[in-house]
């Protein structure tokens, strides 16, 4: 029996039953629609779809029926764009390697096939039993499921199945899927107010309605009518302001909603648009996002007020906004979790928040709401309890909300109140931030009791190895310590009891993971050895056949205590697993304890990491949150689908709404006001309004007003290129002082891209790792590439600015915003406090793993990884470091060692181990470059404790040193360009040096630094010792150096400045090395060291006064081809060629003198010069063959940007003529003769000077004369009478008639001329006049003129 037959033949049957309502969740109108005198919407008798594919052996298939295509776009759906995202892991593995993508910007998984009603993909197996990963996607990359989805082989042996847009469901066929998705499909309209709807699908519908119900779903009844009530809606257009509120909907049709009408009541239940034809024949039917009209209605009055559980005056008011709730009631519990009662609560009209208030007694309780609500997800009235978004305590697991009061002095260490920040942030510059994880600092530091290890309160223990490691980097000049998110989580099992740690005995494993006892590893099962013991004796088998150390760490990994926690749960509560005791405020007390011990013991301001761009869950899942308080409201959804959007990983926030923007306000102040947190790193801030972010600093500056935001500046997703709004990207946060990360320095420096793999990683080498001067094997980086990195490194250490001028590789000087990356202006930021500097961050491999891959074997990376670090920390801008860098932190060569664990993320500050080859890294993340790893693991060693406290010792150097001056940290965007310069730049600098100068002399103003006048940094990224000496100030003249010293803050012994010297007026580096040079003030400010004269070298001749010749050809050896200088490095000559001319000829590129500077050749016997190919000099070099074969016009091109290797070039253009004389046709539509009247024919009209008809071109027509002539004469174009009664001229815009000029293009006036001409010079030559004019107009312009040569001389 044919299955899929089958089922379409039962759906058939069975169609208007099912979509008629008669199910559990739909429901009947709550009261009958308002008689209108128009038809009643209805279904359409349409026949289900068959398959269009069925799979085969090895073969899946998954089709999408897309109803909305095809009811509302036509028969042709818009799925060429469409694509499958397919990936392998653990759980599902079938998908063969041909199917899989290679990232998520992979977009070539396209449809097989595609009807109207909608694409289906074939995927190939690489086995027929399991399951398949995959998410459906638009052209867009947008989740057309809104989840992750996956085909299990078992529930759909014969591996042909079916999904719809909007849902995330598999269906059996495709008949199933069109009978779940008819009649409403997707979310594709939106209420953006309380007057106006947007939806494309409703354009040009004769009917367009906004359906609506209390409860349940909206459906078509038994006879396929929509019996709801309904608001009949009229096409209208969007105001300005609407659309720049939307702008990715601005182009979509529009509709008014009937004046008068509360949309508040509506807003609770079901909202479909449904658009018919003149008969009532629905025509498309979607799900309605009302995000637009609650802001509209609710939020002017809800932002005024408090939520969350208020204790004040001795009274606790709960309070919760969820305006869509039909009701909400207070569910109390006690310290034992069991209930005790419920309070209902009182909803106020013009917030849509509901309260209810309680005594002082409820401190200490635990708390839920209970909430009645209709979710778009399952389309009907949902009861759920829910924790409290503002929750401020927690029970473990965060399974129930805690009443605290955050003032009570039993939460509060002693001293806290009075506590300060060590360091003020009134100048940012002075900032340098240090990353970490709680848990890597002391997770497993033997020195930390073990009750507080990975814990806020290691921190604590004043005398401990990491905390004293930190004491020392304090001291050093490091002011901040970042971390990474301590808010409420939702990835860690806050229970010890189930979670297993490295630590562990391997028993507690298996007994946490029952999969262990059925894996290769059972055998552990029996206990007497700890996990990280197993994974040490797994090391020695360890290999890219055999990767057995990540293969264990995947049954570890979902239950260990380690994840970064970008996973945000709850957005103001201290996570509950860094604390002694997840139930309850212990995790309050200890998190005070933790931020007080940092700032009075180890000497450090606090930056806490946030994530308000997404949440962990949404929708009905056990860990969703806000979606369940206001669907659709808090998370960002995909404008067709209603799907939520999860391009930053998990379920995207929508902060530009204003309900979410308020209580990312609330959370931020509340950390800052009462955890006295100093500033905040936001995750992924690109995906935040600008604007909200500039209100958000402006709210928490009421609390602090030293206050600092800093965060990722990324532009990508459904947002990017400002598509929803004015994005909190890196080019738009000029000029309101927040910072954010660069990737131009962090690129240029470890070279390519954080996302490279496989071989790519070694061919593109950067700056800190030898690309060019150190080049590995595959010496991948050419010159140009390596200048242009370097060019980026001194852009970010001039504080990325974008008006900062440097010349560039080319000798151009440019500003910051002309420089490219990627595509992309490289300067961006008006100060230097708005970037961060890194070349080492959690999220890319640690900077030592990023060296190993790329540098040469057997290079000094110690000194590299310092060399490296120097761009940052002696930069203008705000250094940013990881944790462990100053360690040579190695992850194992992990790229995102997010959910890793301690054996990947593990920091030894004890100096015994950097953590270097512990076994391959993940197989899912980093497979692809287990071949390079293992080439590269042979060629560098594992660093020992000596090398490690090298690296120690560089990077209290370098912090140090960058707090040894104000010159190093300006912090000001002007004073970086009146001062900050870079010598060694332009065509002839010497690759791999950087020389930043800084001026504090008489002529740069304030003395900001009193005892120097100056500085230099000088870094040497080469493998052999450099000097410099040649200092220009603004006028070109020499600056002397002969008193420059090098900075005291060096250390005495193996210093980061190895082999630094000053002498004879030059600074001197060695190898691989980092140096400040300062020049010591007396007294007053001396001549400091000015910026120089920013000369566009391009504009310059390259060899100076010296002439250039193309010298032997045709013969003429003598210096007489003379070479003109056209700008941009180049030379021209142009020369013609005579047939009696032709055959093989001998050039070379010299000088008068062949003993000048200028005298070039061949490279090699093989090489010729012909046409239309570029060749490579030589100095000095052999006469270059070159064949002449025809006759014309040739021209050479010499290029000298690179004299060491200029360039040569011969064009070739045939004898052309400029025009051609048209065939004159009959007619003549001006109805007069025309001619060129004037002194060349006596004034007279003649036949010589007759413009003839020639035909139409569009509506004009064109006239040509066509005549030998030479010489000057004044003329007009006009008709033969004797009173010039027609008459043609051109004038300027000043109304006066011109001398013409041939081969340009004139506009002709009509008019009388009176008694003016123009005129006209002429060489001996066939002269055409082409004459168009509109014969329909007889005053003003009226066409153009040309007088072109129609001969070669």
């Amino acid at each position: 029996m044919d299955m899929k037959k089958t089922k379409v033949a039962l759906v058939t049957a069975s169609l208007l039953a099912l979509l008629s309502g008669c199910n559990d969740n739909s429901s009947s109108p709550s009261t009958p629609p308002t008689p209108q005198d128009e038809p009643v919407a209805r279904l359409p008798n349409v026949q289900p779809p068959a398959e269009q594919l069925v799979a085969g052996p090895n073969q899946a298939v998954i089709a999408l029926v897309d109803t909305q295509s095809s009811a509302a776009r036509g028969v042709d759906g818009p799925f060429a764009g469409h694509s499958l995202h397919l990936w392998n892991n653990d759980a599902c593995n079938a998908t063969a390697e041909a199917g899989l993508n290679t990232g998520w910007d992979d977009k070539s998984k396209t449809p097989s096939a595609a009807d109207s009603f909608g694409p289906a993909w074939v995927v190939p197996l690489s086995k027929m039993e399991g399951c398949i990963n995959f998410i459906a996607r638009n052209g867009d990359l947008a989740h057309l499921t809104g989840s992750d989805m996956k085909v299990i082989f078992s529930e759909h042996p014969d591996r042909t199945v079916a999904i719809v847009a909007g849902k995330n469901e598999i269906f059996g066929s495709r008949a199933e899927a069109f009978t779940a998705a008819f009649g409403v499909a997707g979310a594709s309209a939106h209420l953006i107010d309380g007057n106006t709807l947007i939806w494309q699908g409703g354009k040009d519908k004769p009917h367009v309605r906004l359906y609506y119900t209390e409860s349940g779903t909206i459906a078509a009844n038994g006879e396929g009518v929509f019996d709801f009530p309904y608001l009949k809606l009229t096409p209208t257009s969007l105001s300005a302001e609407q659309q720049a509120k939307y702008p990715h909907l601005k182009d979509a049709a529009a509709f008014a909603l009937p004046s008068g009408k509360d949309l508040k009541p509506l807003l609770k239940g079901e909202l479909v648009a449904i658009g018919t034809d003149a008969d009532g024949i629905l025509q498309g039917a979607t799900l309605v996002q009302s995000a637009g009209a609650l802001d509209a209605l609710y939020s002017e009055a809800a932002t005024k007020l408090t939520y969350g559980a208020i204790v004040e005056g001795g009274n606790v008011t709960f309070r919760l906004w969820a305006p869509t709730a039909k009701s909400v009631k207070l569910a109390l519990f006690d310290e034992q979790h069991n209930a005790i009662g419920e309070r209902a609560m009182t909803q106020d009209e013009a917030s849509g928040s509901w309260s209810v208030q309680g005594g002082s007694d409820l401190v200490g309780k635990y708390y839920r709401y209970d909430i009645q609500v209709y979710h778009p997800v399952s389309r009907k009235l949902e009861s759920y309890q829910v924790t409290d978004p503002y929750s401020l305590s927690l029970a473990m697991n965060s399974e129930f909300s805690q009443v605290v009061d955050l003032d009570d002095p039993a939460l509060k260490p002693d001293g806290w109140d009075s506590l300060k920040a060590p360091h003020s942030q009134q100048n940012p510059a002075d900032i340098t931030i240090y990353e970490a994880h709680v848990r890597d600092l002391t997770g497993n530091d033997p020195s930390t009791d073990e009750e507080k290890r990975g814990k806020f309160l290691g921190l604590t223990q004043p005398d401990s190895v990491p905390v004293t490691h930190l004491k020392s980097l304090a001291k050093s000049g490091v002011s901040h310590l970042h971390l990474l998110p301590v808010f409420d989580i939702a990835t860690v099992n806050e229970d010890p009891a189930k979670v297993a740690n490295i630590s562990d005995d391997f028993s507690k494993l298996c007994e946490v993971n029952a999969e262990v006892k059925n894996s290769k590893f059972a055998s552990h099962c029996g206990g007497g050895e700890t996990i990280a013991a197993v994974l040490e004796d797994l090391q020695a088998s360890d290999s890219k056949e055999n990767p057995v150390v990540q293969e264990l760490y995947g049954y570890l990994r979902g239950v260990d205590s380690f994840n970064w926690g970008y996973d945000p749960y709850h957005y103001t509560t201290p996570e509950g697993s860094y604390a002694t005791n997840a139930e309850g405020t212990a995790r309050i007390k200890e998190f005070r304890e933790m931020v007080m011990a940092i700032k009075q013991n180890i000497g450090m301001n606090v930056v806490m990491d946030v994530v308000y761009n997404h949440t962990n869950e949404a929708g009905l899942g056990p860990k969703s949150v806000l979606d369940k308080i206001v669907p659709w409201y808090y998370q960002r959804l995909n404008p067709e689908t209603g799907s939520v959007e999860n391009s930053t990983c998990c379920s995207n926030t929508a902060p530009e709404h204003a309900m979410f923007a308020k209580l990312m306000d609330d959370s931020l102040v509340t950390w800052a006001r009462d955890y006295k947190i100093d500033a905040f790193r936001f995750d992924l801030m690109g995906h935040h309004p600008k604007d909200q972010m500039v209100q958000a600093l402006a709210e928490v500056k009421k609390v602090n007003p030293d206050m600092y935001f800093y965060g990722e500046g990324w532009n990508f997703g459904e947002v990017q290129d400002d598509k929803r709004f004015v994005q909190a990207t890196q080019k738009h946060l000029a000029g309101t002082g927040i910072g954010s990360f660069s990737d131009r320095l962090r690129d240029a420096v470890r070279g390519g891209s954080p996302f490279d793999g496989g071989d790519a990683i070694r061919k593109t080498q950067g700056f800190g790792n030898g690309a060019l001067v150190d080049a590995n094997e595959v010496d991948g980086v050419d010159l140009a590439t390596a200048l242009h990195q370097s060019d980026l490194v001194r852009l970010g250490m001039a504080g990325n600015l974008k008006e900062f001028v440097l010349t560039d590789k080319d000798g151009v000087p440019k500003k910051g915003a002309d420089i490219d990356y990627n595509g992309q202006p490289a300067g961006y930021a008006q100060d230097p406090t708005e970037v961060q500097n890194y070349v080492d961050k959690h999220d890319n491999q640690t900077l030592f793993d990023n060296l190993v891959y790329k540098a040469p074997d057997g290079a000094d990376l110690v000194r590299m990884q310092g060399v490296s670090l120097a761009t940052a920390m002696l930069g203008q801008g705000i250094p940013f470091t990881h944790a462990g860098v100053e360690l040579l932190r190695s992850k194992s060569m992990e790229r995102d060692s997010y959910d890793s664990g301690d054996w990947y993320n593990r920091v030894d500050y004890t100096l015994g181990d950097n953590n270097f080859d512990k076994g391959l890294p993940r197989k899912d993340k980093d497979e692809a470059n287990y071949e390079l790893i293992e080439q590269v693991l042979g060629q560098h060693a594992k660093p020992g404790s000596a090398e490690m406290a090298q690296m120690v010792s560089f990077y209290q150097e370098l912090s140090e040193l960058r707090q040894s001056s104000r010159l190093l940290r300006l912090g000001s965007g002007a004073e970086v360009i009146k001062r900050v310069d870079f010598r060694n730049t332009g065509p002839d600098q010497t690759p791999g040096l950087i020389v930043m100068s800084v001026d504090d002399g008489s002529k740069a103003g304030a003395d900001l630094d009193p005892a120097i006048d100056g500085l230099v940094v000088m870094i040497n990224a080469t493998s052999q010792s450099q000097t410099i000496g040649d200092f220009r100030d603004g006028d070109d003249q020499p600056i002397d150096l002969s008193g420059m010293v090098l900075s005291g803050k060096h250390r005495g012994v193996d210093s980061i400045a190895s082999g630094a010297a000053v002498g004879n007026g030059e600074l001197t580096l060695g190898a691989w090395s980092a140096a400040v040079f300062v020049k010591p003030q007396n007294g007053a400010q001396g001549a400091g060291l000015p910026v120089s004269k920013k000369t566009d070298l391009s504009t310059l001749p390259p060899f100076g006064d010296t002439e250039v010749f193309v010298r032997g050809f045709l013969g003429a050896w003598d210096p007489v081809n003379k070479m003109n200088f056209s700008g941009n490095y180049t030379y021209e000559f142009t020369t013609d060629v005579t047939t009696d001319q032709l055959g093989t000829t001998q050039v070379k590129i010299a000088g008068s003198d062949w003993g000048g500077p200028v005298n070039y050749g061949k490279c090699s016997d093989t090489d010729q010069l012909a046409t239309g190919q570029v060749s490579a000099l030589c100095a000095n070099g052999g006469d270059l063959p070159f064949n002449v074969d025809k006759a014309g016009s040739y021209k050479f091109v010499f290029t000298a940007m690179n004299k060491d290797k200029p360039t040569l070039s011969v064009s070739y253009t045939e004898p052309v003529q400029s025009c051609k004389v048209l065939d004159t046709v009959a007619g003549n539509p001006l109805g007069f003769p025309l001619y060129v009247r004037g002194s060349l024919s006596d004034w007279n009209a003649q036949p010589t000077y007759q413009l003839n008809y020639k035909g139409m071109e569009g509506n004009l027509a064109i006239y040509q004369a066509a005549f030998n002539y030479a010489g000057s004469f004044d003329f007009k174009f006009a008709n033969d009478d004797g009173n010039w009664s027609k008459q043609f001229f051109v004038k300027d815009a000043g109304g006066t008639l011109i001398a013409l000029e041939p081969e340009q293009s004139y506009p002709l006036q009509h008019g009388d001329g009176g008694m003016g001409n123009n005129s006209m010079t002429l060489a001996q030559g066939l002269w055409s006049f082409l004459v168009k004019v509109d014969p329909t107009k007889t005053s003003g312009e009226v066409g153009t003129v040309i007088v072109q040569e129609c001969s070669a001389k």
